[in-house]
């Protein structure tokens, strides 16, 4: 049994994240169904494998995907919308982890992507949106202090993803 150091996840299939995670990626690569919902694939991966990401990169991701979920906003939108924002000659903060350190409790998270159908496309994108939803509502409730030393009020928004 493999158990995923920064998510909890189990499997008995030895098959770990981030493995499983490239198998989502051939898929989304491969198959336009399954590729519909690639950008909640990848915001949610780096959400629950926060030694990929740096803080403030980890705050941006996890506002990318409540646009996605909560203000419907498609993929082309949010990347016209955030062009300058992310555009590494302006940004003044890492999107990467610099140390690769995991900082968020890997007991915060109920599903994962071990969680993930990948039997077909259907099964597929709803158990995507599942674990995404899941995700953006256990992140919500994590208390953090930013780089200013000031609190991060991106924390305040709760949602109801029944």
């Amino acid at each position: 049994m493999t158990i995923c150091p920064e998510c909890s996840a189990e499997t008995n299939y030895n098959i770990d994240c981030a493995a499983f995670f490239s198998e989502c990626l051939a898929l989304e690569f491969t198959d336009s169904q399954y590729d519909e919902v690639h950008h909640l694939t990848v915001a949610t991966y780096m959400l629950q494998h926060s030694s990929r990401l740096s803080l403030d990169g980890w705050l941006a991701t996890r506002q990318l995907l409540r646009e996605f979920l909560v203000e419907n906003k498609s993929p082309l939108l949010i990347k016209k919308q955030n062009k300058s924002i992310v555009d590494n000659g302006k940004r003044k903060w890492k999107i990467t982890s610099r140390d690769g350190q995991a900082f968020i409790n890997r007991d915060t998270w109920a599903k994962t992507i071990l969680d993930v159908n990948l039997n077909n496309s259907t099964a597929y994108r709803g158990t995507i949106i599942a674990w995404a939803r899941s995700v953006l509502k256990s992140s919500e409730s994590i208390p953090f202090v930013t780089h200013t030393g000031l609190p991060d009020h991106r924390t305040g928004n709760q949602h109801d993803f029944s």
